[in-house]
């Protein structure tokens, strides 16, 4: 891995900004992750640029970069005024300039958590999805929602299941893909409610991806101890695979 990230473009970190922000439509999204799955240089660009983001959104960091920053750069009031979330726009060479003052401190953000978040990246993507069979009225709203899923609009088909889990709390391919989409929103703590209803419904069809599943949002919070328990109970040869290359910890 380089010592310092490499040169993205401004119009670049607006985008990859803006799909980790959540701000794209309905229909942008899906196009975007498309486009990451052609483009392999693109893909490596946003991977890059995420691991910074989330060092920047997940710790006091971006307080210091922008202090620092100021001393560098003078933003226009239009730029100044258009950050909905972040006070200043990501300077790769300074906030690599930043990481490095601040692991002289005692403060690496990295290097840590770099390897675990590598593998939960080459190894994480969402479940593909059931086929969307639409005759079957007792299933409309279910396959409605696995439509929308499937289409990368996570939001829509949590809230369609949601609706159906009310009468349906024990259907455990109900409980699996709803995981699944709060899985890929980023809401792990709901993901992981739901993918353990799954567990407990023995003998379900779905317990080696619910397993595995865990087994990558422990490793993606660095719990490698916890993640390689809940991976060795997964059948899936991507488990296998995953708990070769974990570090020993």
């Amino acid at each position: 891995m380089d010592k310092y990230p490499k040169y993205i473009s401004q119009e670049k970190q607006e985008l990859f900004e803006r799909y980790l922000l959540n701000e794209m439509d309905k229909a942008e999204q899906p196009a975007f992750l498309a486009k990451l799955d052609a483009d392999a240089s693109l893909k490596a660009e946003f991977n890059e640029f995420k691991k910074l983001f989330s060092a920047v959104e997940e710790t006091s960091l971006h307080e210091k970069m922008n202090e620092y920053h100021k001393t560098f750069e003078t933003y226009s009031s239009k730029e100044a005024t258009s950050k909905k979330r972040f006070p200043f726009r990501i300077n790769y060479g300074i906030a690599a300039s930043v990481i490095l003052l601040l692991s002289l401190g005692g403060i690496w953000y990295f290097n840590a958590g770099n390897k675990t978040e590598k593998l939960f990246d080459e190894f994480y993507s969402p479940d593909p999805g059931l086929p969307t069979v639409m005759g079957d009225t007792n299933n409309y709203d279910f396959y409605e929602a696995m439509v929308a899923y499937k289409h990368g609009d996570y939001d829509q088909a949590i809230e369609k299941w949601k609706k159906l889990l009310v009468t349906q709390q024990q259907n455990d391919t109900l409980n699996y893909f709803l995981a699944s989409a709060q899985m890929a929103i980023g809401d792990e703590k709901t993901a992981n409610a739901g993918f353990l209803k799954v567990i407990a419904n023995k003998g379900s069809v779905f317990e080696d991806e619910a397993y595995f599943y865990l087994g990558l949002q422990a490793l993606k919070r660095g719990a490698i101890p916890e993640a390689k328990s809940l991976l060795e109970l997964s059948k899936k040869e991507a488990s296998k695979e995953l708990l070769n290359q974990l570090p020993n910890k």
